[in-house]
């Protein structure tokens, strides 16, 4: 029995959110953290540049930062926004909110963030990393089926490099793998990134082809 989603090749571009308030202060950013007026210009300048991109649907994350981005991209070109619990970020632990990043009193409870070397630890409420690793591939499940062959999603900086790690590595992502690709791979606000996918994709002139794959990185150029 075949696939239900098409096999022709699907082009997924990949937008953070503009500038947060919880960036800008470097907190441990909540779901209701909203943009700065630097994030909201960052946000016209990618919607000017996404305007230029055949784009069929604008799929978000549902927190306040990346629905203002969304929208902001939307009213310039003129497709919809759906948003998707898929998409949100990293879930971290609910005590950790509203902490300065660097605050001395956490670094003992941050330092369990990233234990990924034991992939079902687990603090509290937040996600691990086997967690992380289910929810990017029901994520990159839910885009294959998807009918429009040029998506833009609009999300976060950690979620989107776990997204990028699981496409580089696939089953073969262990922890220790994936620490070492979110320390080389980093995200700007606004940052575009292009995933493709074809089904069983062949061999071509270059070497072996993987269905997934990685066009382009962080692409800030529309910021100057």
């Amino acid at each position: 029995m075949g696939n239900s989603y098409s096999n022709e090749m699907k082009t997924i571009y990949l937008v953070r959110h503009g500038e947060s308030e919880g960036n800008e202060s470097f907190v441990f950013q909540t779901k209701d953290s909203p943009l700065t007026e630097k994030g909201r210009e960052q946000a016209e300048f990618i919607a000017k540049r996404i305007e230029k991109l055949p784009i069929e649907v604008i799929i978000a994350s549902p927190t306040a930062r990346t629905k203002e981005t969304a929208e902001t991209i939307a009213a310039r070109v003129g497709k919809p926004v759906e948003y998707s619990d898929l998409l949100v970020e990293r879930r971290t632990m609910s005590r950790l909110w509203g902490h300065r990043i660097d605050d001395p009193k956490i670094a003992d409870i941050k330092q369990i963030l990233f234990r990924f070397d034991e992939p079902n630890l687990r603090d509290s409420d937040e996600e691990n990393f086997e967690d992380l690793k289910i929810r990017a591939d029901s994520t990159l499940l839910y885009l294959k089926k998807r009918p429009e062959n040029h998506i833009l999603v609009v999300g976060h900086g950690l979620f989107t490099r776990i997204l990028v790690a699981r496409v580089l590595l696939g089953e073969k992502l262990t922890g220790a793998e994936c620490l070492k690709i979110l320390s080389v791979l980093r995200t700007r606000n606004t940052g575009l990134s292009v995933l493709h996918y074809k089904e069983n994709a062949s061999s071509g002139s270059e070497g072996p082809e993987s269905d997934w794959q990685l066009l382009v990185w962080n692409d800030h150029a529309h910021l100057g």
